[in-house]
């Protein structure tokens, strides 16, 4: 079957980010006792894919009201949910994160734009700054930077951590936070294909090959 093709405006730009977000308490203070949740895996993804340098997106890409006029797309995917259904997980007890499934977001390039803990411009390349929050990242607190230049094939890793203490204030445990994402920018498609569901998902390899830029700190 011929596949629905959408033509944009003008290029979009493309960027893979894969997240790993883990929570914990202070009963998993031990690296040894979260390692395998933390450890990034293949993904069976379904937020869309670039094969043949031909852009393949989902069909709720089209409930973007600016899809034709945008600058930036998202193809994003969660650990997870990797994590979650993998056996090793299933005997170990950790506090779950908040995730979400796979995504795709769209972007205006003519303003900063927030993704996550982030803020993304374009001057003309790609750019992410840290865009510092208490309640999603945690203490102690960071300085809003630019982080580095997304350049296509080149990907980076950004690692940070942080803790939320509620015990002053509720008498609950205090909450600790690793934050992974890793970004890789595909380049600029003029036009997608569109997947319409049911479709079969995508394994996606993490790049071995990556900058890191770590920002963990000390928590204990």
């Amino acid at each position: 079957m011929k596949l629905q093709e959408i033509i944009f405006k003008r290029p979009v730009k493309v960027l893979q980010v894969y997240c790993n977000i883990i929570v914990y308490g202070k009963a998993k203070k031990s690296f040894e006792l979260r390692k395998e949740e933390t450890r990034w895996r293949e993904m069976a993804s379904k937020s869309g894919f670039v094969k043949n340098d031909e852009l393949y997106l989902p069909e709720n890409i089209l409930d973007c009201p600016n899809l034709k006029a945008c600058g930036l797309i998202t193809l994003e995917d969660n650990n997870r949910l990797q994590a979650f259904a993998s056996e090793d997980f299933q005997k170990i007890n950790v506090i779950a994160s908040n995730f979400e499934p796979d995504l795709n977001h769209c972007f205006n390039l003519h303003h900063p734009g927030k993704l996550h803990i982030f803020e993304i411009k374009a001057d003309p390349i790609l750019q992410l700054f840290l865009n510092y929050d208490h309640y999603t990242i945690g203490i102690p607190e960071r300085e809003n930077f630019k982080l580095c230049a997304l350049e296509r094939n080149e990907p980076v890793e950004i690692m940070i951590n942080g803790k939320t203490d509620f015990s002053l204030t509720s008498g609950r445990e205090r909450i600790f936070k690793e934050q992974f994402y890793i970004f890789e920018y595909l380049g600029d498609f003029d036009k997608c294909k569109i997947l319409k569901q049911p479709f079969e998902p995508v394994v996606k390899s993490i790049p071995p090959d990556r900058k890191v830029v770590n920002l963990l700190k000390a928590l204990w």
